[in-house]
C-alpha cells in the first residue's frame, strides 16, 4: 500500500512542468534570465534550460530555487502541477 503512494508520487512529479513555472516567476519579477542564473550561480544557458525542462530537476536546484524567490518547495510543485493540469485540460477540449 505505502508502494502505491511512493509511485504515484513519482508519476505526478514526472509530470510536473517545473519550467513553465520558473519563467512565471521570473516574469513576475520582472528579471532576466542572466539575472536569476547570476544569483543563482549558474550560466545563463543552463538556466535557459531549466526555463525549457531539457533538465530534471535535482532537489538542490529546487532549493535553490525556492530560496532565490522564497518560496517553499511544496509551492513549486503545486504551481507546476496546476501548470500541467491546465495544459491537459485545455489541450483536450481541443
Amino acid at each position: 500500500m505505502k508502494y502505491t503512494f511512493i509511485y504515484v508520487l513519482l508519476i505526478a512529479l514526472l509530470m510536473l512542468d517545473i519550467g513553465i513555472t520558473l519563467r512565471k516567476y521570473r516574469d513576475s519579477c520582472g528579471y532576466s534570465q542572466q539575472f536569476v542564473a547570476n544569483c543563482l550561480e549558474i550560466s545563463r544557458v543552463s538556466y535557459r534550460k531549466w526555463e525549457n525542462n531539457e533538465v530534471d530537476f535535482s532537489i538542490n536546484q529546487l532549493e535553490k530555487i525556492s530560496e532565490f524567490y522564497s518560496i517553499p518547495i511544496d509551492q513549486i510543485i503545486k504551481d507546476s502541477y496546476m501548470v500541467v493540469g491546465y495544459m491537459i485540460k485545455h489541450s483536450s477540449t481541443k
